[in-house]
């Protein structure tokens, strides 16, 4: 037995087709492992790009549900995407319509992750110039006027930027935000403002919000107003006694208050609006605060005289032609 144990390994053929069979072995091995590893980045790249594609989609569908009822005056024109294997960034264009003439507004960028939340990336926006002393800095975006309202119930110094309108020549074209003294309806406001009405501001705000907000002017010495970036509301549907965008901003709320990502601040809203479900959800019900309307400024001049304006805040000029 020892004879033939030192016999085999000692043969040369022998030993050829083992190293030989060795080597196959390895390389069948190695072969296997690549093809299975290539398989599996594929079919993980696959699976994380759909999965990064709809949380996407989903998350950019939302996002433009709610810049539906935010910003005053502002429309989301659409908004390009570039993804990798576990990331995307977006980015979101708006404008501003005044008087049928489109201009530019504040974008936004944003990061998504496969693993994580997705964050707004700051990359530029309004910005205010002037004394930190006074009681009111004006805001600017690209060298325009951005929008500013005051609450009914607020106790800010008023400001009527109606008197710059009536200096200025009829070949611009200008955005102009009215703060009430109160809340009115859709269909009351629609009649007055008619075809240069643009978009509504309603009363979205808690009587703790007011409280806050006075005890800031007291605290600080300064006003408190609301950008138009910020406030919340619709657009005007150009058609008699219609209260489309009344009820579409209701069921945009509704639609939001079920994701995930907006529900807080959509239950927010509505219990605001519906003073604690005391009251329906209605267009019926809304309280108009405030509008914006834009024209030229002979066509402005006409409100002059509207009794129960507060205050008038100028924002966005363009050519006229």
């Amino acid at each position: 037995m020892n004879e033939e144990n030192e016999f085999l390994p000692q043969d040369p053929d022998f030993r050829k087709l083992v190293k030989k069979a060795k080597r196959n072995s390895a390389l069948r091995i190695v072969v296997i492992s690549l093809i299975i590893s290539i398989i599996v980045v594929i079919a993980f790249y696959f699976v994380g790009n759909s999965i990064m594609i709809n949380k996407v989609n989903e998350e950019v569908r939302n996002d433009a549900i709610w810049h539906s009822i935010h910003g005053a005056n502002i429309e989301e024109q659409g908004t390009s995407i570039n993804y990798s294997l576990f990331s995307a960034t977006s980015k979101t264009e708006f404008i501003k319509k005044v008087n049928g003439i489109p201009v530019p507004w504040v974008p936004v960028e944003k990061e998504y992750s496969i693993f994580g939340q997705s964050k707004i990336i700051i990359s530029k926006g309004a910005s205010g110039t002037g004394n930190v002393d006074e009681k009111r800095i004006p805001m600017y975006f690209n060298g325009e006027r951005v929008i500013e309202f005051i609450h009914p119930k607020v106790n800010s110094s008023l400001f009527d930027d109606r008197s710059i309108v009536s200096s200025m020549d009829d070949d611009k074209v200008i955005e102009l935000a009215l703060s009430f003294d109160k809340g009115y309806k859709v269909t009351d406001v629609q009649k007055i403002f008619n075809k240069n009405l643009t978009w509504f501001w309603v009363d979205t705000y808690s009587e703790s919000d007011i409280k806050n907000y006075n005890n800031f002017i007291k605290e600080t010495g300064k006003d408190f107003t609301i950008i138009g970036d910020n406030a919340i509301g619709f657009h005007y549907i150009n058609q008699p006694e219609s209260k489309w965008g009344a009820e579409y901003f209701i069921r945009s709320l509704k639609e939001l208050k079920q994701n995930s990502s907006y529900k807080d601040v959509a239950d927010k809203i509505i219990q605001n609006i519906t003073h604690n479900n005391k009251e329906k959800l209605s267009a019926e019900n809304l309280e108009i605060i405030g509008v914006v309307i834009t024209g030229t400024p002979s066509e402005i001049e006409k409100f002059n005289n509207v009794p129960f304006v507060r205050a008038a805040s100028l924002g966005v000029t363009a050519d006229r032609y």
